[in-house]
């Protein structure tokens, strides 16, 4: 006789097998069942384990023989698509698809160990591999191991977990790529806008980035709805991104669902002011040839929109008659700035788009906005991120340096 909660093992052939007795369903009793093992002790002691992890969560655990490529695949598929944003997965495939299935990817996931993780990170590390890729593949792991561990039930103990990133602080064999943003001082950015003055189709992106510390893809998200003359504000509550393969260019809510409204001085107003009457004028001098811009998806229902049922944007950063300006416009802009285009002179080699979002942080740091308020106008969901966009040396704070060494109370001051 078996008796519920006992494991009991048999032979099969060349091989043996556990099973026990489930709860009963609808009057029927169900068995759980595993084969394969070459000895009697080792199904004995699979079967007790499988035991023990049904009787505490009423779910029967079962090994999973699948590769770590093939459970990266069912992650993805399960998790990832279902719960994500759209501009996560296409970054999480093309990880998964460079680092993860080439460097871990034929190993058996249940034998995957914490030393397995650690490992696999050292070596991207020796590659030279950024910070902050680093940390998004450690999180990818985490997450996924997790996933494998509490929710799939396809291994018992989550390899990841206490998993750490390797030491930055030592050396990787060709050097630790950073991803760094550049102040822009007062001389280069004066240089950038008398390249791309007012009437420029990057002008007012530029200008967005700078005096707002918008996002780049947040700078053309931007419509006419979300700016309020009166009160003086912006609310961004929307990027424009190019999914990866896609072709076409989508709104989505801002990184980490930083939606926010935030104060635009007088200069950037006025611009703004000058702009939407170019764009009114531009309309009615092209009549039936204006382009519009129309949204085919219901946010609420997640559905595509009927013709009859589109819905018109209109974008503040826009191309004469109408035609769609998006992120990548701003390609030509920065191959300018670093004197790579036809008949320019450098600016900087340095110079990217999000180094005046950099630049708008430490300006407020210097002047003495406090650290929260900087945090919430950018849509920062960590202060420490904030800390490091406010991490640059400044002319302004090297001539106060100046000042202090060579002031006439030097001596008091540093007694």
């Amino acid at each position: 006789m078996i008796f519920m909660g006992k494991v009991s093992t048999r032979k099969r052939g060349k091989t043996w097998q556990y099973y026990f007795q489930l709860a009963s369903v609808n009057g029927t009793r169900k068995w759980k069942t595993g084969s394969g093992y070459r000895t009697k002790a080792e199904a004995q002691a699979t079967g007790t384990k499988a035991l023990a992890e049904y009787n505490s969560t009423g779910i029967a655990f079962k090994v999973s023989e699948q590769s770590v490529a093939d459970y990266f695949d069912y992650w993805m598929e399960h998790y990832v698509e279902q719960e994500l944003a759209e501009t996560t997965v296409n970054t999480y495939k093309k990880r998964i698809r460079l680092y993860i299935k080439p460097y871990i990817g034929s190993y058996k996931l249940k034998n995957v160990q914490g030393e397995t993780l650690r490992n696999f990170l050292a070596e991207l590390h020796r590659t030279g591999m950024s910070r902050n890729t680093l940390t998004c593949i450690k999180g990818m792991l985490t997450s996924a191991f997790g996933y494998a561990t509490v929710q799939a039930k396809f291994i018992s103990v989550d390899p990841s977990y206490k998993l750490t990133l390797p030491n930055k602080r030592k050396d990787s064999e060709v050097g630790t790529r950073k991803e760094n943003h550049i102040f822009v001082e007062e001389d280069m950015w004066n240089a950038i806008i008398e390249r791309f003055p007012e009437g420029h189709p990057s002008h007012l992106a530029l200008m967005l980035g700078y005096y707002c510390g918008l996002r780049l893809g947040e700078v053309y998200g931007l419509t006419w709805d979300c700016v309020d003359f009166e009160n003086k504000t912006i609310t961004i509550n929307k990027q424009m991104q190019e999914p990866s393969g896609c072709g076409k260019w989508l709104l989505y809510v801002p990184k980490y669902d930083s939606s926010r409204t935030v104060t635009v001085g007088n200069n950037v107003l006025a611009l703004l002011k000058r702009t939407l009457e170019f764009q009114l004028t531009d309309k009615e001098t092209c009549g039936e040839y204006y382009q519009e811009n129309y949204m085919n998806y219901d946010e609420e229902t997640h559905s595509l929109l009927s013709l009859n049922d589109l819905r018109p944007v209109h974008f503040v950063n826009a191309k004469q008659g109408g035609l769609l300006a998006h992120p990548r416009n701003m390609q030509h802009t920065s191959r300018s700035i670093h004197g790579k285009a036809k008949n320019c002179t450098l600016i900087s080699e340095e110079w990217d788009f999000h180094s005046l979002r950099h630049t708008h942080a430490t300006i407020l740091y210097e002047a003495g906005v406090p650290m929260p308020l900087i945090q919430k106008r950018l849509g920062h969901i960590n202060i420490q991120t904030t800390k490091r966009y406010t991490d640059h040396v400044t002319k302004k704070m090297l001539s106060m340096l100046d000042e202090v060494i060579n002031g006439d109370n030097i001596d008091n001051n540093l007694e």
